[in-house]
């Protein structure tokens, strides 16, 4: 009788190695593993950063008004001559306010009357500028 018994407490081990080896090599699989280099496929994904147009910004743009009711912004004429909607001088302006927003620097305006220009040039430009919601609008000597 003590023979069964021996046999039968011999037969209940059970031998754990195997299982130690294999949670050994899963160990270090796992460890190796972030080891490995993604493949570049060369997808340019889109980036949050403004167009290069909007990085080279003047500190303040000047509208220049002309006695025969000529209007440049930056040197450039806009809008006609009769034209007191000034809607060409009020897009681009909403343009450059957006790109100074996104770029984070004030939109500022210089306006530039002849003194012989009519005065109701320098009130259209006013007009366009608030259109184009721009608060910082200052006068300057013509010339300057």
């Amino acid at each position: 009788m003590a023979f069964k018994n021996k046999v039968l407490q011999s037969e209940d081990k059970v031998d754990i190695t195997p299982m130690i080896d294999v949670v050994f090599l899963l160990l270090i699989y796992f460890m190796f593993l972030p080891l490995q280099q993604e493949a570049d496929i060369g997808i340019k994904l889109p980036s949050d950063s403004p167009p290069a147009e909007d990085l080279e910004l003047p500190s303040e743009h000047v509208v220049e008004v002309f006695p025969n009711g000529l209007i440049l912004l930056n040197g450039s004429p806009t809008d006609s001559n009769n034209d007191r909607g000034m809607p060409q001088l009020t897009r681009t302006l909403s343009r450059l306010k957006q790109s100074s927003d996104r770029a984070g620097i004030d939109t500022v305006v210089k306006v530039q009357a002849d003194p012989d220009s009519p005065h109701q040039r320098s009130i259209d430009v006013l007009n366009a500028c608030s259109k184009a919601k721009i608060k910082k609008v200052s006068f300057a000597a013509y010339g300057l």
